[in-house]
């Protein structure tokens, strides 16, 4: 593992006496040697990640390297703790070095640091300013949340102007979730959604049933999460193929594989990770969630279209939901809109992707982003005169 120290200016010091380093992992072993210090921050009562788990890291890490990318890792330290890990893959996109979050490859988990306290503004204040010193162009974090304290320590860094100046319709999304832990109970958590999905909930196990033996679950073994994901995968490229959807990670198998791997690494008596609603022992809706301290995130999903007017897919959602209740975790139905996610939220955020510059070549960025930029808008502005056209 290289080191790369970069010490805090003395006028600072004495306000915010924190030591950066970028460590740069050239092997899967010198990444596995941040174990203890990952562990000890995800042992902190109000710590937490964007990667719910070192299993999780640790396997995009090693798929990153063996891609051809460069692993690092920002990192602060307060006297002798580290309090702050930002992990990043560094790949080279024509000249630009482009960093991205650690993952599985879908390229929607979301992006920032494992944070020792998350009250404390001044420590993602260093988070960010630790990032800024990898060793490349751009840092992608993907669906940042406004308002949040990332957001707020990431508006002083310079960032992408084009991407900045799209209207708001194109670059901003929003975010549902369920605030479970402040919840005594699941029937008062239940008791604010409209009595509609209550009922709607009810007749459709209910109806489910007659069909023959219903079961809600987490996959116990690696084994049993290999079948659900191989079928969860396979309907879902399915059905993107049946839209003309375009998803390019459904299109090959890699992020599937990584979470069959995935599975075989957790313990998942301790984190589970597919959860699946099956009839007669046949998967008819499945999800990939990311368990971690404070919260479900309900990540990869779907359902059988054969079983969709028995809301086999609203079922699995209560069945996670209140496990994550149960277990004094919040739901995250993370960003993009859907109507099933407006019946179950009592949150709604939004959401943006942010492009930060770290150097000057970065800015290269700009050209493509406005040359797609112009594009999308010469699309619009043809709909718009084939359509004036049709009607004189």
């Amino acid at each position: 593992m290289t080191t790369t120290t970069i010490p805090l200016p003395a006028a600072s010091s004495a306000a915010a006496p924190f030591r950066f380093e970028v460590l740069t992992c050239a092997t899967i072993e010198a990444f596995r040697a941040l174990q203890p210090q990952w562990r000890a921050l995800l042992g902190k009562s109000e710590a937490a990640s964007p990667i719910v788990d070192f299993a999780y890291a640790e396997l995009a890490a090693e798929r990153a390297l063996a891609s051809g990318a460069i692993v690092e890792v920002a990192a602060v330290y307060e006297e002798l703790d580290v309090c702050v890990l930002w992990p990043v893959a560094i790949e080279r996109r024509g000249v630009l070095r482009c960093a991205q979050p650690l993952g599985s490859g879908c390229g929607e988990e979301y992006g920032g640091p494992l944070i020792a306290d998350t009250r404390r503004a001044e420590l993602y204040e260093a988070a960010v300013r630790a990032v800024r010193r990898l060793h490349a162009d751009l840092l992608t974090v993907p669906m940042l949340e406004e308002g949040s304290a990332l957001q707020r320590a990431l508006a002083a860094a310079p960032q992408s102007w084009v991407r900045r100046r799209l209207p708001a319709r194109w670059r901003v999304m929003p975010g549902y979730a369920i605030g479970l832990r402040a919840c005594a109970n699941w029937d008062d958590y239940l008791a604010t959604r409209h009595g509609s999905l209550r009922t709607a909930l009810r007749a459709s196990l209910k109806r489910l049933r007659k069909l023959g033996h219903v079961s809600f679950d987490w996959c116990a073994n690696a084994d049993e999460a290999r079948t659900v994901l191989t079928w969860l995968f396979a309907n879902k490229r399915r059905w993107a193929l049946a839209r003309g959807i375009d998803s390019p990670y459904l299109m090959d198998d890699g992020v599937r594989d990584f979470f069959i791997e995935l599975a075989q690494r957790m313990d998942l008596s301790r984190t589970p990770l597919v959860a699946c609603v099956k009839v007669e022992g046949r998967p008819v809706a499945a999800s990939v969630n990311l368990v971690g301290a404070q919260s479900v995130e309900y990540f990869i999903t779907t359902y059988d279209e054969a079983f969709g007017t028995y809301s086999v897919g609203n079922l699995l959602v209560e069945f996670i939901a209140q496990w994550a209740h149960a277990h004094e975790r919040d739901f995250d139905f993370r960003p993009l809109y859907g109507d099933y996610k407006v019946r179950w939220a009592d949150r709604h955020t939004l959401h943006e992707s942010r492009l930060v510059v770290l150097g000057a070549r970065g800015r290269l960025i700009e050209l493509p982003l406005l040359a797609r930029f112009a594009k999308r808008v010469g699309r619009k502005l043809l709909s718009i005169a084939r359509a004036r056209r049709k009607r004189d």
